[in-house]
């Protein structure tokens, strides 16, 4: 009686542990796993071509990417033209992310990986993607990139679903970082020294210095100085000619709302095509702004393009437009 009693219990000890592994596996859902390599955002993947807009939102500001007639601009920089390749890598990036691990369920392990909820302190970011006709299409949290040194294609970023416990390393090269000033296109204007005839620079106090090409095509000179004249360097007096030369902005601002201070130097400067563009340069706490304006041959297309804006620009491009006839000759020695 003992023996079968004992057979009895085994048997239906085993009968409870098949049964609580049947329901566990029914009832637990799929595991996380099971997700790998499928995409992260399906909404994103599958109508890329519909996104009107990209918000990116951080402890310590936004940036607002709309797409629209004129393409794409940045919302907080007054609509101004944004860097099309960034923001083309950026949708890109957000399409093809595929979920490669699951990481931590944990909130406490959330900041490791930079996929916290955004509070004061958090260095992660909430991208939100909407349609062009404002519904939210995804959103999805971003956190710390593992940029593949080898360039084998290997980039990873770890991310978050808002609402969702589960982190993920997710496969893709992903880059939302910066400010709303690294998400302009930095490309102001191009005009090539070779093509400047004539530059005028009218200084506050009242000065004036001209430089011009000797004989039309040849080296500029200061026509109003003394045969005599000692200058620095021949680039010194060439230098003013090639300020818009490749010219690119660190940030903008309208001009209706940072209209051009009284004091500001003014440079005109003359290109044997017909075009002149004025040149307004000054100083606001430490960062050199410029606004252009464009008369001539070839106007109403800068016009439209710079026309409603002043650009904060490197000072060494600045500066040459503010040169004065002092800035080119040598300093006498003492005898």
């Amino acid at each position: 009686m003992q023996a079968r009693g004992f057979y009895a219990l085994v048997a239906v000890t085993i009968a409870v542990v098949v049964v609580a592994v049947i329901l566990s596996i029914t009832h637990a859902g799929p595991r996380p796993e099971a997700n790998a390599g499928s995409a992260v955002l399906p909404a994103v993947a599958s109508r890329a071509g519909e996104i009107g807009s990209i918000a990116i939102r951080r402890e310590k500001g936004s940036i607002t990417l709309q797409h629209g007639q004129a393409g794409w601009t940045v919302a907080e920089r007054n609509n101004y033209p944004a860097d099309a390749g960034k923001v083309r890598q950026a949708l890109v990036g957000l399409a093809e992310l595929k979920l490669v691990e699951p990481k931590t369920r944990k909130p406490e392990h959330y900041p490791r990986l930079e996929v916290e909820d955004l509070k004061d302190g958090s260095k992660s970011a909430l991208v939100e993607v909407k349609d062009t006709n404002g519904q939210k299409m995804a959103e999805l949290i971003v956190g710390k990139r593992r940029v593949d040194r080898l360039g084998a294609g290997n980039d990873a970023v770890y991310v978050r679903r808002p609402g969702e416990a589960q982190s993920w390393l997710a496969q893709g090269s992903l880059d939302v970082t910066g400010e709303a000033k690294d998400w302009l296109d930095r490309k102001v204007v191009s005009i090539p020294p070779a093509k400047v005839t004539k530059v005028t620079i009218r200084h506050p106090d009242g000065s004036t210095l001209v430089i011009a090409r000797e004989g039309g095509n040849g080296k500029f000179v200061v026509p109003e100085a003394p045969a005599d004249t000692k200058w620095k360097s021949e680039t010194a007096v060439n230098e003013p000619a090639g300020a818009l030369d490749n010219l690119e902005l660190n940030d903008v601002a309208s001009l209706e709302q940072n209209p051009v201070p009284e004091g500001a130097t003014v440079a005109e400067l003359v290109t044997e095509d017909g075009l002149t563009v004025k040149a307004s340069t000054w100083t606001k706490d430490e960062t050199s702004w410029i606004r252009l304006e464009a008369s001539g041959i070839g106007a109403d297309e800068l016009n439209a393009k710079v026309g409603k804006w002043v650009y904060a620009v490197p000072t060494w491009k600045a500066n040459p437009l503010k040169t004065k006839f002092a800035d080119l000759v040598e300093t006498p020695k003492d005898s």
